[in-house]
């Protein structure tokens, strides 16, 4: 399974929905052993399926805000960057992280396959977003890219 933006965004963004420049909305990232969600669905819930446990895991349920966001323009594709979040002294493992504008009544923006479980074990669990110049063509690699 790849990457799955829900048919819900597109509409949202152009709408005005989502603001992802420095200062806008807030966005936080959650994670997941199994995928709960489709493309038909809208929203982040806490009592979605399979979010990971967050009893004795260090892990928070609804999981960690995203920081630094920026939205940039490389030629001819416009790009959005969070930086990298990470959760320490962490035991849990997660196959899949959901974006979601925590500021929009928490509506979905993007689900993450991470090609896998992945795990910690008392130690810290990163996710890395990827370089947003970086790709062909430039920002084609961001997180979120629209390109013209």
């Amino acid at each position: 399974m790849a990457n799955v933006v829900p048919y819900s965004f597109g509409t949202e963004l152009f709408s005005g929905t989502h603001n992802f420049s420095s200062g806008g909305n807030t966005f936080k990232l959650a994670l997941y052993t199994a995928n709960p969600y489709t493309t038909a669905s809208t929203a982040y819930s806490s009592g979605a399926a399979n979010q990971v446990s967050a009893s004795g895991t260090n892990y928070t349920t609804g999981g960690n805000t995203l920081t630094s966001q920026a939205v940039s323009n490389q030629t001819n594709v416009a790009t959005v960057d969070f930086a990298d979040t990470s959760w320490s002294s962490a035991t849990f493992t997660a196959a899949f992280g959901v974006i979601y504008n925590n500021t929009q009544s928490d509506k979905l923006v993007v689900v993450l396959d991470f090609g896998g479980s992945k795990s910690a074990s008392n130690g810290t669990f990163t996710i890395s977003f990827p370089d947003p110049t970086s790709g062909s063509p430039a920002g084609s690699d961001a997180i979120i890219s629209l390109t013209s």
